[in-house]
């Protein structure tokens, strides 16, 4: 059975596919298999099915691909064999292909600490570079989905923007962090910029992580850009708020 205990440096690196339906399952699998020479692929029909799999048959999985079809992250059937991919499977990334693109399918499963999200009206070549973007350790979301998400700062009106702003309840300085979450960059560059000590941003972060309710960093970005506004105007710190926690000590004047 899948359960790692059989893992070990010769075992050959795998990418397995969970789909109920014969057809595409066999299809997709020869796609992947050619796209994807590196790997050792496996096609099941539920996630049951691989977990019963002697690993030593497969390899480690890196990748676990499951298409939902137009299920929806709210069936019971997605969020059980989710939930049992994180549990038994922690060590793989999962990525859920379906065929809805509504931001709120996105959040969801982005929630259920999935690495990413990819409908089936994207390119191919779009597809294959998430999967590829996964694999080497990173999230993938949708662009449609992320612009769908936050409505235009211009449609709002001025009182109702403000109220998502401090919808948030993040202090100034988590949201001048947040904004540079938005834009990808590590904590090491937002410490830089902020002129902030890099444990402190990560302290900054953390908290913004459970005041969104996010599972992760692109989590709250995602969250972020909805409540805000892709373009929405970055929050600067006035001088009284900025931390004085690097170069420059208290007693120390300015240049």
């Amino acid at each position: 059975m899948l359960d790692g205990s059989l893992a070990s440096d010769e075992l050959p690196i795998s990418m397995a596919l969970i789909d109920p339906k014969p057809l595409t399952r066999q299809s997709i699998r020869d796609v992947l298999t050619e796209t994807f020479p590196e790997y050792a692929m496996v096609a099941v029909s539920t996630c049951e099915e691989l977990l019963e799999i002697d690993e030593r048959q497969i390899g480690k999985l890196d990748l676990v691909v499951i298409y939902i079809r137009n299920e929806g992250l709210t069936n019971t059937w997605v969020q059980s064999a989710l939930e049992l991919l994180r549990v038994r499977l922690p060590e793989a990334s999962t990525v859920v292909l379906a065929d809805r693109d509504d931001v709120g399918e996105v959040n969801r499963a982005l929630a259920h600490s999935v690495r990413g999200y990819i409908p089936t009206s994207v390119e191919w070549e779009v597809a294959v570079a998430a999967l590829r973007l996964v694999s080497a350790g990173g999230t993938f979301v949708p662009s449609d989905a992320l612009r769908s998400r936050s409505a235009k700062p211009d449609d709002q009106p001025e009182g109702e923007r403000q109220g998502r702003s401090d919808g948030l309840d993040l202090t100034p300085r988590e949201l001048s962090v947040i904004d540079l979450l938005r834009e990808g960059k590590p904590n090491k560059l937002i410490a830089a910029q902020l002129n902030m000590q890099e444990n402190t941003v990560k302290v900054h972060v953390r908290n913004i992580l459970k005041k969104l309710n996010a599972v992760n960093r692109t989590h709250a970005a995602f969250v972020a850009n909805r409540l805000l506004g892709q373009d929405a105007e970055p929050v600067t710190l006035p001088d009284s708020l900025r931390p004085i926690d690097q170069a420059q000590g208290p007693g120390t004047p300015k240049r």
